[in-house]
């Protein structure tokens, strides 16, 4: 019975050292974060998927506009390619980061990419990011989401 009293007591201990945690996103998520939106844009330029899915951690998840994801670096690579075969290298790529956050091991990022192609068609795509920290200190994509317009 005393356990359970000292749980119920703790819980909200516990909720206030959670909510504690998270803030804007540290130096060391930015840097990540920032790494790899410039990975994303030299590889969309360059045609070299793989410097792109560099930034993603084996088992994330990537989301389209139109609710189609794919799962792991395989389904990843798949897709990119199938983006790159229809597209085309990039002319010009840019992205903004809008704002950041983090908690612990992840680091929240919203915002929008755009690129330019050969035959003149524009993609702008707004997201939401989850970067994860690494064992190695670096930071990856955990989950990614384009937000539908």
């Amino acid at each position: 019975m005393k356990s359970l009293f000292l749980l119920i007591a703790l819980s909200p201990l516990c909720s206030v050292a959670a909510v504690a945690q998270s803030g804007p996103a540290s130096a060391s998520a930015r840097a990540g974060i920032d790494a790899g939106n410039q990975a994303w844009i030299d590889g969309v330029k360059a045609g070299n998927i793989d410097k792109i899915l560099a930034t993603y951690t084996n088992d994330a998840v990537d989301c389209g506009p139109s609710g189609e994801c794919f799962k792991g670096q395989l389904q990843i690579k798949q897709h990119m390619n199938a983006q790159l075969t229809s597209l085309g290298r990039a002319h010009t790529a840019a992205v903004a980061t809008w704002g950041s956050s983090q908690q612990g091991d992840f680091a929240y990022e919203w915002g929008q990419a755009e690129a330019t192609f050969a035959d003149g068609k524009e993609v702008v795509d707004k997201y939401l990011t989850v970067w994860q920290k690494q064992t190695d200190g670096g930071w990856r994509i955990f989950r990614n989401l384009v937000i539908p317009n």
